[in-house]
């Protein structure tokens, strides 16, 4: 199963952590994962395109990903948003490999 987990602070993402593997299907045909990290590298595609890379630190490797925000930014915060709300979407159908981390 995927976690993500957005903390916020004054309804601003501070951090992102995403973590673990959907196994709906297996490697390279699981449409859950697939979207997951299709999501992250068009979030972090727009952060670079947009030049604001040096707002965030972040990891990404197989199954993980970790963002930190450095620097508030309203263009970084609508796109971790979007991010967020694209994962709270997919949820909604594939909650049994997907789930919001509350802490």
């Amino acid at each position: 199963m995927i976690e993500y987990f957005f903390q916020k602070e004054n309804n601003i993402i501070q951090q992102i952590e995403i973590k673990g593997h959907a196994l709906y299907a297996v490697k390279n045909k699981d449409i859950v994962c697939a979207s997951v990290s299709t999501a992250i590298i068009l979030t972090m595609n727009a952060i670079e395109l947009f030049g604001l890379q040096k707002k965030v630190t972040f990891q990404l490797k197989q199954g993980y990903f970790f963002l930190n925000l450095l620097e508030k930014d309203e263009i970084v915060n609508n796109l971790l948003t979007n991010l967020e709300y694209s994962l709270k979407d997919l949820n909604k159908t594939y909650s049994k490999y997907l789930q919001e981390k509350i802490i």
